[in-house]
Order: C-alpha cells, then structure tokens, then sequence
C-alpha cells in the first residue's frame, strides 16, 4: 500500500491531500457533491475508462490513503455477478474488484482528470449498481462542478457580470437541492432536471474566471439559502413562485422585466393542426376524438396559462401549467405566457351541443346524422348549411359553426418565467448593472453571503 503524504510548509500543518496539480482535497469526499452521469452512457453493463498515467482507488472516507495503484490507462468497469463491480483491462484480464458497500471511488494517478467513454471529469468517479444497471458517479468539489455547469446553462460569450450573476445562481441552486436525488445515492444530476453539467468537456476560461470571482458567494434570504431558480427569458414579466408550482417564496416574486424584451425568444409563434393536436394528445394517452376548439380558461397574475381547455368530438381535455408544455413539447410551446388565434379558413362543423332525451347534460352531436321532429311529430332532414332553431323568442336560422383547421399560438419568454431571466441578466450586464445588481434585481430582498463549505 503507498501513502500520500500530509506535509508541513513554513511551519503550517496542511489537513487534506495535496495533489499534483497543486489542487487540495480534504480527508474524505463529505464535503464533495455526487452527481450521476449520464451523457457519457454508452451501456448500463461496461464502462470504459482513459487515465493518464493509470488510476487510484481510495475508500471515499480516506483519501489519505490509496488502496490499488493500476497502472493500466485504459480500463474497463463491468457488473459481476449481479453484486460485485470489475475492474478488467481491455483484453479482458482481471486487474481489481469490490463490492458496492466497500464505498470505493477512483480517479486518474496524474489527478488531472478522468476520462469516462469519451468525456471528461474532474476530481472521483464511483460505480453503484441499482436494478442490475450501472451507475457512474462523478464525486466533484462544489467549484470544480460549477466550472462545468455555467456554460452549460449560460453561453461563455455573455457578459462577465452576468456569468458572474449565474455563477452564484448556480451555486445557491446546487447547495440548496443537494438532497434532491438522495434516495437514488446521488446529490444532483447531469441533466436538465437538475442543472446542465458536462464536466471538463464544457469548460471555458471565461465561465471559470466567473466562478473564480464569485467563490464561495451565495443567495440568501434571512439568513438561509434560496432556491435560485432561473430561465432563459421572462417574456417582460417574471412568474410568481406561488403561480407557478403552488408555493410562495418571498424573493420569488413576480417582477416586471423589460430587460428580456429585446432578446432571442422574446417573441415566439406556434402553429398547429387540428391533426397535430390530435396526435400529441394521443401520444400522451389522452383520446377525445377530432379537435374542435382550444380555449385558454384560467391564467395566472403575470398573463400565463394555467388551463388550456381542448375539446374534441368525443369530449374535453383540460391541460393544467406544465402539462401543456409537457403534451405539446417544451421547445414548442416555450412558455406558457402565450395566447391561442385559431384559423378557419372558410370550413365548416356540422357538430353542436345539444340535450336529448336521455338527460340533461349537453352531448356533442353530428347534424348530418341526426333528424329534426317538428311540430307535427314528423322527422325532417338537419343537413345543410342553415338550421333552424327554436329558442324561446321563436323559430331563428342559424349559420352552423365554422371548424377550427389551424391553432396559432402566439407566446412570449421561453422556461417557467420563476426568479433570473439568464438574456435578461446579459441585458442588464451589458447596460452596465453588476452581477448584484441582476441578482437583486431578480431575486427580491436577497443578500450575497460566502458560504463555507
């Protein structure tokens, strides 16, 4: 077994591991964030591995000490048995296994990086198995992680000020959602539904020297950590937490914001079929025969739409928030701060609502094949063009109801409008407010703490 070696330095005693790279690591992973992997997968039952320089294994609770040296650059990690984590190299031969309780991590011997497939990660990577596939695991430190996340969620070329603003989004985010996978033995994911992470690959000098500047530095609001949510534009209003998912922060309040008027996606337009809209509802099991009508029934404070009712042949659908984006695609309809024109083109639907004798509620019936009875008890023919109705002013004609062919939704901003628009904190930045400026500015009543962990 060799040892890594605390030192003394002008009579200093340094508590933790000093790497080569001149990084220090404190004595166990505690202090690091877990996040899963998953856009290096190639499969759920082998990985492949590139260490420069081959590989350490250490316990995450003493990584003081490493257990195996392989000095193999490339590596393969398998399932055995159902139970066990391998360690082969690429012909196969058997280097190094354990089992997933023994809380083993590995990281590359130069302690650069380790690359996972085709993609690279800084600081320990961990194996767990659950439901017979495998999990990587990338132990990170907390800024080295966001070295990978802020240009994934904000393009490097913005303005400083406004990396510097996501930065310290991004930091409060991660600190504050730490438990948000924790029954699957992770902290946070790589995807969107965590923050976008793509570890070394995604770096860019300008994003790390925000992260640099910011250190340390998080969003408070008397005194604890906020959940710092943000989007891509508001569409000139920012959305009220309590709106949005049903519970009211403080400095998630609904504020106007001319900042994001004037960038990509404040503007947007879909258009849809009748067809169209059939099929997306379809593909999320949901079946009320041919699309007749789409109406907005219910909005929240800032314009955007709770329920979307849908109505069909065969009956009605109500589409309440995140459900309308999540049938008609998020790239779709960006925002559900939009409104619904519908275009006619001349057609017309021989479908009404009508009582019959059955009850009395309203059935959705087709004119051309049912019969009218008149006065005399005689069934006469209900087609065409004009029918007439009876109401209680006499006998009237009326003109059936032109058919929807087309939907045009007409929205503004693009995510869920809750605290930072990201273009408008780059407008903000580029008229010269500072990254505190934007922060406060989206996020009411906060405070710019250090955070010491």
């Amino acid at each position: 077994m060799k040892r890594l070696i605390t030192f003394i330095m002008l009579g200093i005693l340094v508590i933790g591991v000093v790497f080569s790279n001149g990084y220090v690591y404190a004595d166990s992973v505690d202090n690091f964030i877990s996040i899963r992997l998953t856009s290096p997968v190639k499969s759920n039952e082998v990985v492949h591995l590139y260490g420069e320089e081959g590989f350490l294994i250490f316990n995450k609770r003493n990584l003081t000490d490493y257990l195996e040296y392989i000095t193999e650059e490339k590596i393969k990690v398998k399932i055995v048995d159902g139970k066990s984590i391998a360690i082969f190299d690429m012909e196969d031969n058997l280097i190094y296994s354990y089992k997933q309780e023994d809380e083993l991590i590995l990281t590359s011997s130069n302690y650069r990086n380790v690359q996972v497939e085709d993609k690279n990660y800084r600081d320990f990577i961990e194996f767990k198995i659950i439901d017979g596939r495998l999990l990587i695991i990338n132990y990170v430190d907390l800024e080295n992680y966001l070295y990978g996340v802020v240009p994934r969620e904000m393009p490097a070329y913005f303005e400083m000020e406004a990396l510097k603003s996501q930065a310290i989004a991004s930091r409060t985010y991660a600190l504050k959602n730490l438990n948000k996978h924790s029954s699957q033995g992770f902290d946070l994911c790589d995807t969107i539904h965590c923050q976008v992470y793509g570890g070394m690959d995604g770096e860019h000098e300008r994003s790390n020297w925000a992260v640099d500047e910011t250190r340390g530095m998080i969003l408070t609001y008397n005194g604890s950590i906020i959940d710092a949510l943000y989007h891509s534009n508001s569409g000139g209003i920012t959305e009220d937490s309590s709106d949005a998912w049903g519970y009211s922060h403080p400095y998630l309040i609904s504020v106007e914001d001319r900042f994001s008027t004037d960038a990509p996606n404040s503007n947007w337009t879909y258009n849809l079929s009748t067809d169209e809209v059939k099929t997306k509802l379809s593909n999320h099991g949901i079946y009320i025969g041919s699309i007749l009508d789409m109406e907005i029934i219910d909005t929240t404070s800032s314009g955007r739409v709770k329920k979307l009712k849908i109505i069909g042949s065969l009956g009605e659908k109500v589409l309440n928030k995140g459900e309308i984006r999540e049938v008609f695609g998020l790239n779709e309809i960006k925002s559900n701060l939009f409104t619904v024109k519908k275009d006619f083109k001349g057609s017309t639907s021989s479908l009404v609502y009508a009582i019959d004798g059955e009850g009395l509620a309203p059935q959705l019936v087709d004119l051309n094949n049912v019969s009218v009875i008149d006065g005399n008890l005689k069934q006469r023919s209900s087609r065409g063009l004009i029918s007439r109705f009876i109401n209680k002013n006499g006998i009237v004609d009326r003109e059936l109801p032109q058919g929807v062919d087309n939907f045009i939704i007409e929205g503004k901003g693009y995510g869920h409008g809750v605290g930072m628009s990201q273009w408008g904190a780059q407008r903000m930045a580029e008229e010269g407010y500072s990254f505190e400026d934007i922060l406060k500015y989206y996020y009411s009543g906060v405070d710019i703490t250090t955070n010491n962990r």
